[in-house]
């Protein structure tokens, strides 16, 4: 099994920042190390989970109304263990990937919201432009991933609440695994989607009796803020 950052070492550093990034790229523990997207409205990739900048920054406006410029004037004033890493700013997404590429680890990037879809021709070109780095896509919103998958062969994963026959059917049809929250992880769900051909991700587990538990199952992903 193979354990994916969340959001960085998020338990280390303020999520989806330099530090944390760097933090989980020194851990030999971790396979990858997440990340989240959004487009900025001159079309430039940010890291940031919420679509509101209020929680991390205090500026209450949405990320995808504001310039790079703009945002990376703003600071990041709370997170874990904030007051060991001031003046912390929104990382760009070429500054996740350059952390990836130097720790050899494998990006997990989550694709939250972005302006216009074919934007997403631009993220496959700047992976593109790193030889060797190992990515991971991952997204709720299927349609991102299905697009992607017209362009590239990387790794897709399915975010998803709820695993039917049709979700299972699109799965297929357009070679993305499924990744699920915890609560929803069962032996037989496993034993379903393993004879599909599917690898499995969960998220996000922080509990280690969990993880041993998962890894018996034979989970391929898990996403945790600290194991």
């Amino acid at each position: 099994m193979k354990y994916i950052a969340h959001r960085g070492y998020s338990s280390k550093a303020p999520e989806n920042t330099v530090p944390a990034f760097t933090l989980a790229g020194e851990k030999q523990r971790f396979y990858g190390i997440e990340c989240d997207l959004y487009t900025t409205k001159d079309g430039k990739f940010v890291v940031f989970h919420d679509e509101n900048l209020k929680r991390m920054t205090g500026i209450d406006g949405l990320i995808m109304d504001y310039s790079l410029d703009e945002i990376t004037q703003m600071n990041i004033i709370k997170g874990s263990k904030i007051k060991q890493y001031p003046n912390l700013k929104i990382p760009t997404f070429e500054e996740f990937i350059d952390i990836c590429t130097y720790y050899d680890k494998t990006a997990v990037i989550e694709i939250k919201k972005i302006h216009d879809i074919t934007q997403l021709n631009d993220l496959i070109e700047i992976i593109d432009q790193h030889p060797g780095l190992k990515a991971v896509i991952i997204s709720f919103n299927i349609n991102y991933l299905k697009y992607i998958r017209a362009l590239s062969n990387c790794e897709l994963q399915l975010l998803t609440d709820l695993v039917d026959d049709e979700i299972i059917y699109e799965c297929r049809v357009n070679q993305l695994d499924l990744s699920m929250p915890k609560e929803m992880i069962s032996k037989d769900l496993v034993k379903k989607l393993k004879k599909e051909g599917f690898k499995i991700g969960t998220f996000t587990v922080d509990d280690t009796k969990m993880a041993i538990e998962f890894e018996r199952l034979k989970i391929d992903y898990l996403t945790t803020n600290k194991l």
